[in-house]
């Protein structure tokens, strides 16, 4: 008969090990790795999701590393919610992900706040409320488009000073003309109102003829028995009602199928080593 013998303290201390420390930071770090893997899966979403999107968007896609705490394995995947420069992706990004309004970003809002003077010289706020501005993304429009396919910051700056204490539609009655150093950076805004304006008859360009902000030309006029300069309307920006998006960019989905998928995976991985 064979007898055998062991010590179970020899036995115990390895399991005890095992449970109290080799599991719990194994899944520590397979949850890292898959909190990463997520990023990137998010980023080549959004990729594929939207059109030509920023860097600043593409890297908003976060996570806080995982930690133990409390006996438990805890770790975040998020969207960034700041923007020093600019908007919180955060917020821009939530009609996308959860459905709901076009989010209203810093230039809008500013120009809420911003007072023009119409044709027939009435004071209105530079955007109805309900209302977003789409820049006219076609040729010839007068918009300076960046790498992205967008409205360039300079412009959108540019646009705001003008508004804020530069020419109106208004400056063109009555003889009133202008400095060209004025123009060269004259916009203003024109309601529906100003629009049926007789004043308006014949200036506008291929793209004119709806409410929006419009940048202000002059140039020279053929005809040597009229003004020696015409007055030109290019629409760069057109107001619309609010977009209201349906769910599209699904984080949530996207997040839990990978974060769960990569956990198993590299934590199998990692304790069969």
């Amino acid at each position: 008969m064979t007898t055998i013998r062991f010590d179970p303290k020899k036995l115990i201390g390895p399991l005890n090990n095992l449970v109290k420390v080799q599991i719990p930071e194994t899944s520590r770090l397979a949850l890292n790795e898959a909190l990463f893997a997520n990023r990137k899966r998010l980023q080549d979403e959004a990729n594929r999701v939207f059109n030509n999107p920023v860097p600043f968007t593409l890297n908003s896609f976060l996570f806080d590393k995982a930690k133990i705490k409390d006996k438990q394995v805890v770790g975040r995947a998020f969207v960034r919610d700041d923007g020093p420069k600019g908007n919180a992706p955060s917020r821009y990004l939530n009609p996308q992900i959860r459905g709901g309004p076009a989010y209203q970003t810093r230039f809008p809002r500013a120009l809420l706040n911003t007072v023009v003077t119409q044709i027939d010289g009435r004071q209105t706020q530079a955007k109805q409320r309900g209302t977003q501005m789409s820049p006219v993304l076609r040729e010839n429009t007068r918009v300076r488009i960046n790498r992205y396919g967008n409205m360039s910051q300079g412009q959108y700056t540019q646009i705001l000073s003008a508004l804020r204490g530069g020419v109106s539609s208004a400056d063109f009655l009555g003889g009133g003309d202008p400095s060209s150093s004025q123009l060269d950076q004259a916009y203003t805004y024109l309601d529906r109102t100003s629009l049926d304006f007789p004043y308006f008859k014949n200036r506008f360009t291929k793209y004119g003829q709806k409410p929006g902000i419009y940048k202000i030309e002059r140039t020279a006029n053929p005809n040597p028995e009229g003004p020696r300069r015409l007055t030109r309307y290019y629409r760069v920006m057109t107001e619309r009602s609010v977009k209201t998006y349906q769910s599209r960019f699904k984080f949530f989905d996207i997040s839990e199928e990978t974060i769960t998928k990569e956990f198993v995976q590299r934590f199998q991985r990692r304790i069969l080593r």
